[in-house]
């Protein structure tokens, strides 16, 4: 047979009732406004601004054009004046591949038809050359409104080549090339088979080809 063991002693009536107005009392306190606990306790309104000034800030597309927020560009009012163009990096990067294909499309921007202002350069009148459309002409570009040469294929793609060693540096994709009395320079900014503007130039043939890809694949689906 189980041994009894000691039997748990009852609490007196006078002690239950003293705890149940113990926790009564709790429970009114905590549901209480002026509780320590309360949404708007000192505590709570502390805790509130902590969190507020921890919170991440809010980027605005504006100001951050690569952020994630994206407005659909339109691709009818890209500038076609390479001085008055913004950088391909200000656009969103899911719409890069579409403007460079749009202003591919287009061609390099040469006003043959312009009448080009002269400048004074070593002691002799000097202006951009309609000829050199001629001679480089899946590149070269000119700005009426900067009065200065540009390279289209550059524009696009140069920001991923980034070299020390590439020839003007900026001068052929943000400044402009204006000294019309050094033609020597387009040579040198083409530079050789591995230099940073035919690597520019082979991106552009590659975005080319890759759409065409995409486009044969698709009439070879919808043909089966």
């Amino acid at each position: 047979p189980l041994l009894a063991g000691p039997q748990p002693t009852a609490l007196p009536v006078a002690s239950n009732l003293t705890m149940h107005r113990y926790f009564k009392k709790l429970r009114n306190e905590s549901s209480s406004p002026s509780s320590f606990a309360s949404e708007n306790s000192p505590l709570n309104q502390e805790i509130r601004e902590q969190n507020t000034q921890t919170q991440a800030p809010n980027f605005d597309a504006t100001t951050n054009p690569s952020s994630s927020a994206r407005s659909q560009v339109d691709l009818s009012t890209l500038q076609s004046d390479p001085g008055e163009r913004k950088p391909i990096s200000h656009y969103h990067p899911n719409e890069h591949d579409e403007v460079r294909r749009a202003y591919i499309q287009k061609g390099p921007y040469q006003p043959r038809n312009h009448v080009f202002p002269q400048r004074m350069m070593s002691e002799n009148f000097r202006r951009f050359n309609e000829s050199w459309f001629d001679m480089y002409g899946n590149w070269l570009e000119y700005s009426v409104k900067e009065d200065a040469a540009f390279c289209l294929c550059c524009y696009l793609f140069k920001n991923e080549h980034e070299s020390s060693s590439h020839f003007g540096g900026d001068t052929f994709t943000t400044k402009g090339f204006r000294s019309w009395n050094k033609t020597e320079r387009f040579k040198m900014h083409v530079g050789g088979p591995n230099s940073v503007h035919n690597q520019c130039v082979k991106r552009c043939e590659d975005l080319m080809m890759q759409k065409q890809s995409i486009q044969t694949a698709l009439k070879m689906i919808f043909l089966k």
